[in-house]
């Protein structure tokens, strides 16, 4: 079975990837904002083979291959799904997506996307794509993409599993987005837009007849869900991106979701 992976931000895509990587199954991942990039991985023996695909200025499909052994790296912040095997002008292994476009001569790659046993951020598949995450449901919404799709892409989506992620426990959800200190300049606007989100995404898929199944994020069976035979912690990526501070008092988290969860329980 494959999947396409629909969820907003925090909904574990990290830890969904590094089950797949434990089972040896084929990952890809869309850029969350432009430009439209994806970065796939396939087991290949030992290894695996990672690959980039991104237009260039010029509009040209562009792709890059690597071969990594990631059995180390499941837990690893440095390997997320930013990393690239060539340093940037910093001597950072980030992708250097400043020189990336975002052009429908990135479809000619969506047989190669469509082969991943999952598919996260598919909203990027159906020509949502920009810089501002804010404006993403807005369009969804709307029915208003920024660039025009594939124009076979819903058919694809009908014939693969959507799972649905979202988050029950709303004070956990609070915590991830107030833990990140500085990745928001509105902290309690995206938990909130993250919660819409939730309760539209099975509207939107309706909408466009892709079937879909609910998947809890605090309660669902990852192994029964994903057919995977072997399994993490639920929690196990949990710490990789946090950047609280508790000790030294800069910021206190907790007084942020106790505040919160009075205002928008």
């Amino acid at each position: 079975m494959k999947y396409t992976y629909f969820s907003t931000i925090k909904s574990g895509k990290h830890l969904m990837r590094s089950l797949f990587w434990l089972n040896k199954r084929s990952t890809c991942i869309m850029s969350q904002s432009s430009p439209l990039w994806a970065a796939l991985s396939k087991p290949i023996g030992k290894l695996y083979k990672l690959e980039w695909f991104w237009c260039n200025k010029e509009n040209k499909l562009q792709t890059h291959n690597h071969f990594l052994d990631v059995t180390d790296k499941l837990f690893s912040s440095h390997y997320s799904e930013y990393w690239y095997p060539i340093k940037d002008h910093r001597g950072y292994n980030y992708l250097p997506y400043d020189e990336w476009v975002t052009h429908e001569n990135f479809w000619d790659c969506l047989d190669s996307i469509m082969e991943s046993d999952i598919i996260t951020n598919p909203f990027q598949l159906l020509g949502y794509t920009g810089k501002d995450i804010h404006k993403l449901l807005p369009a969804v919404k709307n029915n208003s993409p920024s660039m025009k799709p594939h124009p076979d892409i819903i058919q694809q989506l009908r014939k693969r599993k959507g799972i649905v992620a979202y988050k029950e426990d709303i004070e956990h959800l609070a915590f991830n987005i107030f833990s990140l200190v500085g990745a928001f300049s509105d902290p309690v606007k995206t938990i909130n837009q993250v919660r819409e989100f939730q309760k539209y995404m099975p509207i939107f898929l309706d909408k466009h007849d892709i079937p879909y199944e609910m998947f809890s994020l605090d309660n669902g069976d990852y192994a029964k869900t994903f057919e995977l035979n072997k399994v993490l912690e639920r929690d196990s990526t949990q710490t990789i991106w946090n950047s609280t501070f508790p000790n030294d008092g800069a910021v206190d988290v907790k007084k942020q979701v106790s505040d919160y969860m009075t205002n928008y329980p």
